[in-house]
């Protein structure tokens, strides 16, 4: 017997045993070494990549039985959306800033703990920027804060300007920087202060800029009415819209999507300003309504709504509505015939028999007929024939 102690993975192999004998014996044992894995390669701990290009991650890990290797990422999911792949190698292509992150190898066989090694890529990029809000209304007096989100790799350097003209920043002007989020504050605004603000972002790969608009006019409405009107020939047009002053007056247009029948081209418009009406008022956002009547049922309109406070008018919102058709109507006809009951007189009895008839027949009267079978009449009978029996006893 032969008793092998501390053994290594190249221990692995055939082990004979031979008995010297005739004929010789042998027995053949085979050791197989297994052991845990462990990483061997793997590409550079830190991957710089510019935005667009490619980058290959490479990971090789040693061990018995052969290790599986499964990528995953530290901040979640991997660009492809899944969260572990598996292979030697993983390759992203047309990187940009969302990829970046520590991405991990971890090699595993069910022999001891897996190993794993990590590498983090960072990708440089020219600035990119968005707003919190593109305009921003305002009142004078008021205190506003402008926000652009800028990202960018290197770190670039921020610059902010009103109509084209750089801002110096001053006691009513204050710039604030807070990682990506950079932001510009004016303090006690005065109409002076309304215009077009720029925020523009620059590092050694390129230059990006963003636009904010502080005003006071109105922004334009936001219809909320149901676009299938339930009448028939009116419809209630209801909006909201965002202002810091009062809104002062409303300019409605409308007008058929098509003329006639005969035509798909549209009507002609129909206009006319309003005085306000607000219905509710929720801190800028401002409720209204307005009914339009003598328009004709099942009929497609188009409408254009303007709002105005004491600065200027907003833009035009523009909205399809349509009126409800009217209901087929239920006419009932009469039969046309009805019933009735007639009866008649008796047969008439020739002249000189019993009864003292005369010859001839009475016309038929209208009555009704007894269940004893002797006719009975109605007193405007009895009043017609009165006459005729006088004649016959005189």
């Amino acid at each position: 017997m032969v008793e092998v102690s501390g053994l290594r993975p190249s221990d692995t192999g055939n082990y004979v045993c031979r008995i010297q004998v005739e004929p010789p014996i042998e027995v053949v044992h085979y050791v197989d070494v297994q052991f845990a894995p462990k990483i061997t390669h793997h590409s550079e701990q830190e991957q710089q990549v510019v935005k667009d290009e490619s980058v290959k991650l490479e990971c090789e890990a040693s061990g018995n039985p052969t290790p599986t290797i499964r990528w995953s990422r530290k901040e979640g999911h991997l660009p492809s959306g899944a969260e572990e792949e598996e292979g030697l190698s993983m390759t992203l292509e047309g990187v940009d800033r969302h990829v970046e992150g520590t991405y991990t190898c971890t090699a595993d066989n069910g022999i001891g703990d897996p190993a794993s090694a990590s590498m983090s890529i960072t990708v440089s990029y020219k600035p990119e920027i968005v707003t919190e809000k593109t305009t921003v209304r305002t009142g004078e007096g008021d205190k506003v804060e402008l926000v652009c989100i800028i990202h960018a790799r290197p770190a670039p350097q921020v610059e902010w300007s009103k109509d084209g003209q750089p801002i110096e920043e001053l006691g009513q002007v204050e710039e604030h920087d807070k990682g990506h989020r950079h932001s510009l504050q004016v303090n006690g605004v005065t109409e002076n202060d309304f215009g077009k603000y720029e925020c523009q972002a620059t590092n050694d790969l390129g230059t990006a800029s963003a636009a904010i608009h502080l005003t006071g006019y109105p922004k334009h409405p936001h219809v909320t009415s149901d676009p299938n009107g339930g009448e028939e020939t009116s419809y209630t047009l209801t909006w909201e819209t965002e202002s810091y002053y009062p809104i002062l007056e409303y300019r409605l247009r409308y007008r058929k999507a098509k003329a006639n029948d005969s035509t798909d081209l549209p009507g002609d418009w129909e206009e006319a300003t309003y005085e306000a009406t607000e219905l509710e008022t929720e801190g800028l956002v401002h409720h209204m309504k307005h009914t339009l009547d003598g328009l004709q049922p099942a009929t497609d309109y188009h409408a254009a709504i303007q709002v105005k406070n004491k600065f200027n008018w907003s833009a035009n919102a523009e909205y399809a509505f349509s009126t409800k058709k009217v209901p087929p109507t239920t006419t009932t006809t009469p039969s046309a015939t009805q019933p009735t009951t007639t009866s008649t007189l008796p047969p008439s009895t020739p002249a000189g028999d019993s009864e003292g008839g005369v010859e001839g027949t009475i016309p038929e009267m209208t009555g009704h007929q007894m269940t004893g079978g002797a006719p009975l009449y109605s007193l405007s009978t009895v009043v017609f024939l009165l006459p005729a029996l006088l004649l016959l006893r005189t």
